[in-house]
């Protein structure tokens, strides 16, 4: 049992979305509500700046919040109090883990982004981001606290603000690259503050630009997702002994 069965994964699978699908397809619906209302919006002649923003941040919001609740739901049974029985399947844990990290990631990666109105420019970025999240809260929800999966998000983005405005106080610039793809790297040309000095009344500020190749960023990001991966894998393991 400790080999990957086809059968066994099929059969998991189906029992899943038994018990599961309503709930997958409530989640589906509400992303193309949101799609349709901004579409009939648009289509009102309500275009502006200000639609542009809500419609971003409405986006944002959806993606991250079916992210979370695909992966909790991929999860099935561990998240419930009566988790014993699902543990008793006859599935090995890398059947249970590949499924999770499937289900999680088509539901809820690749079809929120592709169901919301995301521009030609954004989308590969923001399938980029996503990805790199879906690690973080593959993670979180191997580890078992259901409960922390709101502590987490809004630790996510106290942290992302918290560093940022760090930065902006050291007068170190990094740019995340979501022109191109998202990237935990400085994009292209990074600049560090090396040196302020002041002569003659006046101040002079010299700065190091580092270029750094796109396969830097490819590696390095590959890398912390793969590594996050292997993580929740064997904290799912952890829970199965």
């Amino acid at each position: 049992m400790k080999c990957f069965n086809f059968s066994r994964f099929k059969t998991f699978a189906s029992k899943h979305y038994a018990e599961y699908g309503r709930s997958y397809k409530i989640a589906i619906l509400i992303l193309l509500g949101i799609r349709v209302l901004f579409v009939i919006m648009e289509h009102s002649g309500m275009i502006g700046e200000d639609l542009l923003n809500t419609k971003q941040v409405v986006n944002i919001a959806a993606l991250v919040g079916m992210l979370s609740y695909i992966t909790t739901t991929s999860m099935g049974g561990l998240n419930c109090k009566n988790d014993i029985i699902d543990l008793t399947l006859p599935v090995a844990t890398i059947e249970r883990f590949t499924f999770i990290l499937l289900n999680s990631f088509v539901l809820g990666v690749v079809v929120p982004v592709f169901l919301l109105d995301i521009s030609a420019q954004q989308l590969l970025p923001t399938l980029c981001a996503m990805t790199l999240l879906h690690s973080a809260f593959m993670v979180v929800a191997c580890w078992g606290a259901k409960r922390g999966y709101s502590y987490f998000v809004i630790a996510f983005f106290i942290v992302v603000i918290g560093i940022t405005s760090l930065f902006e106080q050291i007068n170190i610039f990094l740019s995340y690259g979501y022109g191109k793809y998202f990237s935990l790297l400085p994009n292209d040309n990074a600049v560090y503050m090396s040196n302020i000095y002041e002569t003659d009344g006046l101040v002079y500020r010299w700065d190091l630009q580092t270029q750094i190749p796109w396969w830097v960023h490819l590696a390095f990001n590959g890398a912390i997702v793969a590594g996050l991966y292997i993580v929740s894998f064997f904290k799912l393991r952890e829970r199965r002994l």
